[in-house]
């Protein structure tokens, strides 16, 4: 499931979300998604180094960072849906399938994550209530921002696109990989990758 909702996302930000922010605004759209990947790099890094000054480094870097990452995470997905609807409908359905896909696997590494960390099953449970209240925040923000130029609506796309490359490549496809070596992480992989793509071509 982490695989194929890897490929989803994937192929999403690349085929549909750059390729389109691309289309309308050439090479400002690529600074965008550039802007959009490496600033979540950046972020999670240094939620990393915050969370880890103390001895047990790896109970931190897998405990409060990772759940302020996917808090993060959770918004940026709200702010997708939000300015692919209104740049395009067909993309934000688009977006809102590739978001439920991956919320799922994302939603079980919250819980074990919290479980790992001796929190009790009624904290685990509001905090992802919190996370996905987050989306709806994110959603809210993409709407309210001044983004009705088409041009810059295609440089929010892009962004978000950029941050569906990082989520995919930096997040789900290693917790694929740290689940299951053999055949079955690439072929769900590509099939996720590939169904995606077919829709761009369709398009």
């Amino acid at each position: 499931m982490v695989a194929f909702s890897a490929g989803v996302l994937l192929s999403t930000g690349l085929n549909h979300m750059v390729a389109q922010s691309v289309a309308q605004s050439g090479r400002w759209a690529m600074l965008a998604v550039s802007i959009g990947f490496i600033g979540l790099y950046g972020y999670e890094k240094m939620a990393m180094v915050h969370a880890c000054r103390e001895a047990e480094c790896h109970v931190h870097q897998f405990g409060r960072a990772a759940l302020v990452g996917m808090g993060f995470h959770s918004l940026l997905d709200g702010f997708a849906i939000a300015v692919s609807f209104e740049f395009q409908k067909t993309l934000g359905f688009i977006v809102i399938l590739a978001v439920l896909l991956h919320r799922l696997p994302t939603g079980i590494s919250i819980a074990t994550i919290m479980l790992s960390n001796h929190y009790r099953s009624a904290k685990a449970w509001v905090t992802l209530a919190l996370i996905a209240i987050l989306a709806v925040a994110g959603a809210v923000l993409g709407l309210l921002l001044p983004l009705r130029p088409y041009h810059l609506l295609s440089l929010a796309v892009g962004l978000s696109g950029g941050s569906f490359l990082y989520i995919s490549t930096s997040d789900l496809l290693p917790m694929a990989h740290e689940n299951n070596q053999d055949y079955r992480v690439p072929f769900f992989f590509l099939l996720g990758f590939v169904g995606i793509l077919a829709t761009s071509l369709l398009h």
